[in-house]
């Protein structure tokens, strides 16, 4: 969170610029998709009386399924190349548990919930030209929200991520129209999971933007 800070701080710095300099300003939205992770294992066990060795009653073996969602932006450029955004990413994966293993010899059963996913970011770009065609690479951190659908489980933690990506500009000049493609990766503290541990998402952007 202190590079989130940062970026703030320095979004809010006053530039030394002549008469004609003006802030440019970007804002654009569209389409996300999440990867999946493996969410861990459990292993539910009843004490045997006289015995050390439990009776194991049933096994679970979950993941989390990747899954679209949506996506916006609003950045401003510090410089020509250099900017600082602000994102937001919004969907609803869901985590599959199979059940497995069960003492009274039940079939293998899938269980399945949806998890209402928020993620907030800030990071820095650095564009490579000022075309119509323009590379970019992109860093920075972020706060992630998970909850179930019966809001009965909440998860928050921190992130980080990187990344890069094109944007394809339709025009030139101070206000234009384009299209964003990006791909990186989310490495996150916390996640709805069995077992808690740091993991890595990869993210996959596409969508409209415009700069004026």
């Amino acid at each position: 969170m202190k590079l989130l800070l940062a970026l703030v701080l320095v979004a809010a710095l006053p530039r030394a610029a002549s008469a004609q300099d003006r802030w440019t300003v970007e804002l654009g939205g569209g389409g996300v998709w999440i990867g999946g992770y493996d969410a861990g294992s459990a292993t539910a066990t009843l004490t045997r009386p006289g015995s050390s060795t439990p009776l194991t009653l049933f096994a679970v073996n979950s993941e989390m399924l990747s899954a679209p969602g949506a996506a916006a932006q609003l950045g401003l450029f510090l410089s020509s190349r250099l900017s600082v955004e602000g994102s937001f990413h919004y969907s609803r994966p869901i985590l599959r548990a199979r059940v497995t293993d069960d003492f009274e010899s039940a079939p293998d059963t899938d269980v399945d919930g949806v998890v209402v996913t928020y993620l907030a970011q800030g990071s820095l770009l650095y564009h490579f030209g000022g075309g119509r065609f323009v590379p970019f690479v992109s860093g920075g951190a972020g706060y992630l929200r998970q909850i179930d659908d019966e809001n009965s489980d909440l998860v928050t933690g921190t992130e980080i991520h990187g990344g890069g990506g094109v944007k394809y500009w339709f025009g030139s000049g101070g206000r234009r129209l384009g299209l964003r493609f990006d791909a990186g990766v989310s490495s996150r503290s916390k996640s709805v999971a069995l077992e808690q541990k740091r993991r890595l998402v990869p993210v996959v952007g596409a969508g409209v933007t415009f700069q004026f």
